[in-house]
């Protein structure tokens, strides 16, 4: 049985959701203990729950002791099943980290997964559902499987309430990929989406961002205004390159100014572009897994190695075999599998 410590490095909800759903395409079980042991709220979280949940339902596995605050689990996983699955986070619980947790054993099904999640679509310390459609998912696609990702309803702190759902298409195994540059930029593209607020809200936030990219030819952000049970406002932006896309988002928040908001997307975008990096910080973290499980060598770069992505790193090693070699390339660092 694999042991991984859950203290280990950064010692948050990564450690468990990666382990979780690496044990199900290995059919390794695995027992974490120290479960986010260094945290003002040590344990399992709800959230949490759910991502194990649903990876145990789409890997039929066994668990022990899953129960709030439990700093000790033991997953004992059997086969991926392909098919139709539904979870429920539960009011604002992040959907995106649950999807992420659902995605390695999605892609590496014999057939078609189709998954429903219900709770919070753009909440924070977690991916907005919009970056996952406009730079995860087609990040993903270089590897091989194909996604389509529908975000039915918004959900916002505290409510929730947002509905997301994904067909998933597995391409019998991932291929390795090579960013070691970013190339032309070719269009940049968003949305800025206002929940129970009104349109001008989007409006401005749009032409915030837009005005700070006046440099780029071909912008489109869209608005997207709704109604639904919670109220909320934020921005996602993309740049799709010849090699790569990057992204960079952000939420709304009180006392910050619609412009504020634009601006700020569009500089953090503008920054990271300016790297000469191939994926964002936040995408380093999330592409570690599809690197390692794909067959040859893949490759990215990025402005720097968070402790997130090193801990990552850490996790995913124990389980596959495979090793992440780090190096530093003028003024970002290449992140290869070796």
């Amino acid at each position: 049985m694999m042991e991984i410590d859950g203290s280990h490095g950064e010692g948050g909800g990564q450690i468990l959701r990666t382990s979780v759903s690496l044990s199900a395409v290995t059919g390794l079980p695995v027992r974490i203990f120290n479960i986010r042991s260094k945290r003002k709220n040590p344990g399992l979280a709800p959230s949490h729950m759910t991502a194990i949940e649903a990876v145990a339902k789409m890997s039929d596995a066994d668990i022990d002791g899953l129960y709030p605050g439990s700093k000790e689990l033991v997953f004992k996983p059997r086969e991926v099943l392909g098919g139709r699955f539904e979870f429920d986070v539960g009011t604002a619980g992040s959907i995106s980290l649950v999807l992420q947790a659902c995605l390695i054993p999605a892609i590496l099904s014999r057939s078609p997964v189709n998954i429903a999640i219900r709770g919070g679509t753009d909440v924070n310390w977690s991916p907005p559902m919009d970056y996952m459609r406009l730079v995860h998912l087609p990040i993903l696609s270089m590897f091989g499987p194909s996604c389509e990702l529908e975000i039915r309803t918004r959900g916002f702190y505290p409510e929730g309430g947002g509905e997301v759902s994904i067909e998933v298409s597995p391409a019998g195994g991932l291929s390795g990929v090579e960013l070691t540059s970013p190339g032309k930029t070719m269009e940049i593209e968003g949305v800025s989406y206002v929940q129970n607020l009104p349109k001008d809200i989007a409006t401005r936030v749009e032409h915030a961002a837009t005005k700070k990219l006046l440099e780029y030819r071909a912008v489109k952000i869209e608005s997207d205004v709704r109604k639904g049970v919670s109220t909320g406002a934020g921005i996602v932006l993309a740049a799709r390159c010849e090699n790569t896309i990057l992204g960079a988002s952000a939420l709304g928040a009180k006392g910050v100014r619609s412009e504020v908001l634009g601006e700020n997307c569009a500089l953090d975008l503008m920054e990271t572009m300016g790297s000469g990096a191939t994926v964002d910080e936040h995408m380093l973290d999330q592409v570690l897994p599809y690197m390692a499980l794909a067959k040859g060598k893949s490759t990215v770069m990025a402005e720097e190695l968070t402790q997130h992505a090193d801990t990552n790193m850490w996790v995913i090693e124990r389980f596959l075999g495979k090793r992440f070699e780090v190096e530093k390339v003028r003024d970002l660092v290449q992140v290869s599998t070796v």
